[in-house]
């Protein structure tokens, strides 16, 4: 009788892991009608973070939004602006939303409801680059400059961009060449007021040793 060779059985396909879908929660803005995700966004999807995690900003970013918020309001209450910090929804336009960390507004253009503004603050103060920005599209400097763009476009007149790696701001006007400095430069917003990064942070090192 003629031998027959044993085949072995075929291993089943492990069950492949369901793919999440992008909550609308971590969409961070809108451009051309095309989302922009918070940066890390890839986490979630992966299961490594939370959304909160994603969302979240460091302590120091936290405590440089309160900070400036707070020393710029103190300056300008009096003046007729309000300063909102945080991540405060821009509408721009059709497919265009933009998220801006500080906002300097007229108190009278500023109105309180459950929505993005559809009004441009005067200054808008950005810290860092929270988008996620995919591979092969724009760089963080044409992030950067595109979005600065989109601000002008909307009316804003000034906007100020703090990197905190690299102690760096960039202090841009739409008619006035866009100037690079440190954190140890006093930056000039509107109707005087100002801040300086470097004497916001060693006031901060100061008590922290004291």
């Amino acid at each position: 009788m003629e031998e027959m060779t044993a085949i072995a059985p075929v291993p089943a396909e492990a069950p492949s892991s369901p793919v999440r879908k992008i909550p609308k929660s971590l969409i961070y803005e809108v451009v051309d009608g095309k989302p922009i995700y918070y940066k890390g966004y890839r986490d979630y999807l992966n299961g490594s973070k939370t959304i909160e995690e994603i969302m979240a900003d460091s302590t120091l970013q936290s405590w440089l939004k309160t900070r400036l918020g707070y020393l710029l309001l103190s300056q300008l209450l009096s003046k007729g602006y309000e300063v909102l910090a945080g991540e405060l929804g821009l509408l721009l336009g059709l497919g265009k939303s933009r998220g801006a960390d500080v906002s300097i507004f007229k108190a009278e253009n500023l109105l309180l409801d459950e929505h993005y503004s559809k009004t441009a603050p005067e200054v808008v103060i950005e810290i860092d680059v929270q988008a996620d920005l995919e591979e092969g599209s724009e760089s963080e400097l044409d992030y950067v400059l595109n979005k600065v763009d989109d601000y002008f476009r909307f009316g804003v007149k000034q906007v100020i961009w703090v990197f905190s790696a690299s102690r760096k701001v960039m202090n841009c006007k739409p008619d006035e060449p866009w100037l690079t400095t440190g954190w140890d430069t006093t930056i000039e917003t509107i109707e005087g007021a100002s801040f300086n990064l470097e004497q916001i942070m060693e006031s901060r090192i100061t008590r922290v040793e004291a």
